[in-house]
């Protein structure tokens, strides 16, 4: 159940750096105890904002289209999830809705997995508009769900032990990521203050305590610089890598011959990435220094909220990120090729989502029934198409053969 790539991005680095300063340890442990959630429910809504300057008078006008449809545009996304302690079973469900101009089309996603029985079970569902149903599937389009069933399909091919390896790595996985985190927040030293609490507030009939991260510009440029320098200088961090790329390899469906020569190309390629470090890092900061003047957000920068509950765990967040890009000024300190770039970018996010039921036992997941009535079985569908597809080269190439008679 995951927010677009730009949160998740400033909530990991937001991960990385709690504890740190201020002796703001409750948000890090606040983001800690969030993996132990076995139920929860949540609403978030997002909107949009767009506006360009700059541009050639060709590019312009389309780009103030694009501007009127995302900033009248809204998404609300309400989800429900359930899972185990030992994290081995799982049932979620998200109902999206978009908004903008004249469009206004919910979809619908379902996930039901559970690795604890003899066949594992891992099936995904989905529920799009009508407006795409009718043009990805015209023949079909009268079905209301897609079907994408993932462990069916393995134990079909008789992958059934990597299934099972393949969850059994997740988990022990998520174990050592969670230690390392741990470690790797302990002795991070950032020297600047971007977290600070706000006190308590009163969010939906909960007190909350507030935690407010803030970057700007130069700011978010020394949160990057010095995470990345911290990061190349951890044994730790490359043993994690090394761990990961092993049990990748064993996991992988491939000949014991090409086996053992990809694992001594990765041995050889994480070798020289270990002893190309100091280069990397002498590059890492040259680039960082180059285009330390270079603004990659807006005056009112990265702020977020966090309301932590008095059970620990994050129950709400409110936030806002301004991107600025400036071609121009990103062009002058490229090759004289992209001196002609031009136009002003300004793109930003405000969201604000609720945690609900948290560990709460009566939260049920309604998974669909599907059959062949009422569904498109992905891997089936696909599987008749290449069919199809297969045929018909065959009759061009038999066609193709077939000596015209002279007249």
């Amino acid at each position: 159940m995951k927010k677009i790539t730009a949160l998740i991005l400033v909530l990991a680095l937001a991960i990385g750096l709690t504890g740190c300063y201020g002796g703001e340890l409750k948000l890090y442990n606040a983001f800690a105890k969030m993996q132990d959630i076995t139920s929860a429910e949540s609403d978030t809504e997002m909107a949009f904002t767009l506006e360009t300057e700059g541009f050639d008078e060709g590019i312009q006008p389309i780009l103030k289209e694009v501007e009127q449809a995302l900033n009248n545009g809204k998404l609300k996304v309400h989800q429900k999830q359930i899972t185990n302690k030992d994290k081995t079973m799982a049932q979620a469900e998200a109902n999206m809705n978009l908004k903008f101009n004249d469009v206004d089309e919910s979809m619908d996603i379902w996930i039901d997995m559970d690795a604890s029985k003899d066949a594992p079970k891992l099936v995904e569902i989905f529920r799009f508009p009508k407006i795409i149903m009718n043009t990805a599937f015209p023949e079909e389009a009268s079905k209301e769900y897609i079907v994408y069933d993932v462990a069916s399909q393995l134990n079909a091919n008789n992958e059934k032990a990597n299934m099972e390896e393949l969850m059994d790595f997740s988990q022990k996985f998520q174990s050592q990521v969670s230690e390392f985190m741990k470690s790797y927040a302990k002795d991070y030293k950032l020297d600047k203050n971007i977290i600070t609490s706000k006190g308590d507030k009163l969010i939906k009939g909960q007190k909350l305590d507030i935690y407010e991260l803030k970057l700007d510009d130069k700011a978010l440029k020394e949160l990057v610089k010095y995470t990345v320098n911290y990061t190349l200088d951890r044994e730790d961090g490359m043993k994690l890598i090394k761990d990961y790329m092993d049990a990748v390899m064993k996991l992988s469906q491939i000949s014991e011959e090409d086996k053992v020569e990809t694992e001594k190309e990765i041995k050889e390629g994480l070798e020289k990435f270990e002893n190309q470090l100091p280069e990397l890092k002498e590059k890492f900061n040259e680039f960082m220094e180059k285009y330390k003047n270079v603004k990659i957000l807006g005056d009112k920068g990265i702020v977020m909220e966090f309301g932590i509950d008095r059970d620990g765990y994050i129950a709400y967040e409110k936030g806002s990120i301004n991107l600025e890009i400036n071609l121009a000024d990103i062009a002058k300190h490229m090759d004289e090729e992209s001196q002609e770039l031009k136009g002003i970018v300004k793109f930003g996010i405000n969201y604000e989502s609720n945690l609900s039921n948290i560990n709460n036992k009566a939260l049920k997941v309604e998974i669909p029934k599907v059959n062949e009535e009422n569904s498109i079985d992905l891997f089936k569908m696909m599987e008749t198409k290449m069919k199809a597809l297969e045929e018909s080269i065959e009759k061009v190439e038999v066609t193709e053969e077939v000596e015209t008679p002279e007249k």
